[in-house]
């Protein structure tokens, strides 16, 4: 992947991996769909979907139609590209079910960030609250056009604000006593809660944190002998409060085998872990209404190896959901979950047997499946 795409990258801890693994042999329950890049592309990858199995991301890069790299909005497999200005990167990060893209743009070379929402792919700039801030970027976007982002005072030297818009306003967030450093707002449910996470101590690690308006709260971590400290991530939440990221392990030193896939729900705290018998890291990326949670799950064999991982229900083991598509796990290798939608259409980003960096749309066969706390794989006579 390039270094442009790199940077629009959201909601990752940890990089991409190329390898597969098969366990028991199992009837597929989901299809693969790949999400085409724009002709000549080198890269694609995919940040979030909506009930209409819309979903977005960016494309190109190094194209004639797109330098650097562009946001798009892909229906039924095919890329649409978001009007972005010449000479300008730009990536997108969430859609809501109206068809609202949020995102940001970046001038080629150097320049000053800016959130972005685009309305039938036309873009709206989202300012940042001169004169103390100059730039901005947008991460989640709820059903009534709320978004969520960030916003920072110097490229070179980045202090950020978690921060809110409604309409063209932005509202900066609040922090907490003791956490002075950035802070980051990542998810945004219907009902307006915002999560994300805060820079705490001395060392500005992050806590996990959610804003009931502009008021933060921070979440609590895990604690168990062996896993459990200071330092996590909130990325996502639903409608019913369930908050979904990641927490460091005692070690608190946020190493790649330090970090554990997290749910937060009615004041209740779950370490979802990795995959079982596979001692590693995981991060839960996003969750729909019915509490189904999907992110990534990675393991250390001679290098870093991350698969997209599905947890259901909440403290069940993840699964794999490489496991989950047949045999197209010949093909293609997933390693991350991105989004998840309402009838668990879920979007992951991967690999091809070519290598390339590619986006996937993976759809129920039986739409059945889709229940509340369980997507079951069936296992092959």
């Amino acid at each position: 992947m390039t270094q442009s795409a790199e940077r629009w990258r959201v909601l990752a801890l940890g990089a991409p991996l190329l390898s597969a693994f098969c366990l028991a042999a199992q009837t597929p329950t989901y299809t693969v769909q790949p999400l085409g890049n724009i002709p000549g592309g080198v890269a694609a990858y995919v940040t979030g979907v909506n009930d209409a199995d819309e979903a977005v991301g960016a494309s190109g890069d190094g194209t004639s139609a797109c330098p650097y790299e562009c946001a798009v909005i892909w229906h039924d497999g095919t890329p649409t590209l978001l009007a972005t200005p010449a000479d300008f990167a730009s990536g997108a990060t969430a859609i809501n079910n109206a068809g609202q893209v949020v995102g940001g743009m970046y001038p080629i070379p150097g320049g000053k960030n800016t959130a972005v929402v685009w309305n039938n792919g036309k873009p709206t700039l989202l300012p940042a609250p001169a004169p103390q801030f100059t730039n901005s970027f947008a991460y989640a976007i709820n059903d009534a056009g709320q978004v969520a982002g960030y916003v920072f005072d110097s490229i070179s030297a980045p202090y950020f604000e978690a921060t809110v818009w409604n309409g063209l306003t932005p509202m900066v967030l609040d922090g907490v006593p003791g956490c002075t450093y950035s802070s980051f707002a990542s998810g945004i449910n219907g009902n307006g809660l915002i999560v994300g996470y805060l820079g705490c101590g001395k060392d500005g690690d992050p806590e996990p944190a959610v804003w009931h308006g502009t008021t933060a709260t921070l979440l609590p971590i895990p604690i168990k002998p062996t896993i459990g400290g200071p330092g996590g991530r909130a990325f996502a939440v639903n409608d019913l409060g369930l908050v979904v990221g990641a927490s460091n392990n005692a070690g608190g030193n946020n190493t790649p085998t330090n970090i554990n896939a997290t749910a937060w729900a009615n004041g209740v705290v779950t370490d979802l872990g990795p995959f079982p018998t596979k001692e590693g890291s995981s991060s839960a990326l996003a969750v729909n209404k019915q509490g189904i949670i999907v992110g990534k799950s990675a393991w250390v064999v001679q290098e870093l190896i991350a698969h997209a991982a599905l947890w259901s229900p909440i403290g069940a083991a993840p699964q794999d959901l490489n496991d989950l598509i047949g045999t197209a796990a010949a093909e293609v290798t997933l390693t991350e979950a991105t989004g998840i939608n309402n009838h668990c259409t879920i979007v992951a980003n991967g690999h091809s047997q070519t290598g390339g960096y590619e986006a996937f749309l993976l759809k129920l066969i039986d739409p059945a499946n889709c229940v509340k706390g369980l997507v079951a794989p069936k296992t092959a006579n």
